[in-house]
């Protein structure tokens, strides 16, 4: 029997075994109403069931002894099945936690082929891709250590952040209020990765970002910022696949101006993106509030060349306590934030002189 009929076979009996399992699920609710969680729950064990089934291989990307040794791939796609491991969902791909039996995490992002950006994929070309981009050396990009392909989802495997995302550290973390130097560190950090993405030089020309925001950067630590889904923009073409502005432009409240009309996403677009993210880390707040937008509301309270009125927009619980050096610092960060975001490309720097500028703050 050839490899065809065995996986129709195959298919069939699993896809049998499946409404089997559903009929009896049902019938055993009777007349009280599907529980919904309870029905979840039998499909997430269905599905590690097929993984062992399938046994899914994995396939290396670093070179990295130690990765090599801690990490355990079916443990990996394990850990993919169970909901309570889920760490971030965007519109195209889902982040998951999975710890190794020695102790070390790690996180894997799940790419949805059924998606409708990815409808004029290649899957070759994404492997290619990925092969491309694990090899590049930068400490504030997440790199790619491994990854698997099955017939309804790509799962790539990176180095666990600790710290979550910078929009969990900024907006959702009560108790510990990022200091200024910390938020200095991640504008340089996330300026350095940016700039070093813009430089690549790979067969298909500079890694623009699909989208940025303070979601789609994981911490490494308090001040150590890695830029995810760096790899999206190499697979998914915004013109051919747009669905909704958002979906293809990151999240609402970064989307640069020009791009409704472009559909194009440019290191621009990406500049502009990133003034949006110091923005967050100036004031504290997030690039959307209660219907305000952030970049219109600094834009408005700016227009004072008097320090005092630029100074309102700064996070108070920084200001409180800062030394006139770090409120100047503070202001100068804020004036390129502004330039960033400027509505004229031609204003906005590239990602290569706003390193520079940022790096010329002084420092306290």
């Amino acid at each position: 029997m050839d490899a065809g009929v065995l996986s129709f076979a195959a298919g069939s009996a699993l896809g049998f075994v499946l409404v089997t399992i559903i009929v009896v699920f049902i019938s055993r609710q009777g007349n009280g109403g599907l529980d919904i969680m309870a029905f979840v729950d039998m499909l997430m064990g269905f599905e590690r069931f097929l993984i062992q089934f399938y046994s899914v291989k994995g396939h290396w990307i670093t070179d990295n002894s130690i990765h090599k040794s801690k990490l355990n791939l079916s443990k990996a796609m394990e850990a993919v099945s169970k909901p309570v491991n889920m760490m971030l969902k965007s519109e195209f791909c889902t982040y998951y936690k999975a710890v190794m039996p020695c102790g070390m995490s790690y996180c894997i992002k799940k790419l949805n082929w059924s998606c409708k950006a990815f409808q004029l994929f290649n899957p070759e070309r994404f492997v290619q891709e990925l092969m491309v981009l694990g090899k590049l050396n930068n400490s504030n990009i997440m790199i790619p250590l491994a990854y698997t392909l099955t017939a309804r989802s790509a799962y790539v495997v990176y180095k666990n952040p600790q710290h979550g995302t910078l929009f969990d550290l900024l907006h959702t973390s009560c108790d510990n209020v990022l200091k200024w130097e910390e938020r200095y560190s991640i504008a340089v950090g996330i300026a350095r990765g940016l700039a070093f993405l813009h430089g690549c030089s790979t067969s298909t020309g500079p890694i623009i970002l699909l989208h940025l925001s303070t979601k789609s950067i994981l911490m490494e630590s308090l001040s150590k910022p890695l830029i995810g889904d760096f790899d999206l923009g190499k697979v998914i073409k915004p013109s051919k696949t747009m669905e909704t502005i958002s979906a293809v432009a990151g999240s609402v409240g970064y989307i640069p101006p020009e791009y409704a009309c472009t559909i194009k996403v440019t290191p621009s677009g990406n500049v502009y993106s990133f003034g949006i993210v110091m923005l967050e880390l100036l004031t504290g707040r997030p690039a959307i509030s209660e219907g305000t937008n952030l970049a219109e509301l600094a834009l408005t309270r700016t227009q004072s060349i008097h320090h005092d009125k630029c100074k309102e927009i700064l996070d108070c619980r920084l200001l409180s306590d800062a030394s006139s050096g770090v409120r100047d610092q503070m202001l100068s960060l804020l004036r390129i934030a502004l330039g960033c975001i400027a509505v004229s490309l031609d204003e906005r720097p590239n990602a290569e002189s706003l390193l520079d500028m940022l790096l010329n703050v002084a420092t306290i």
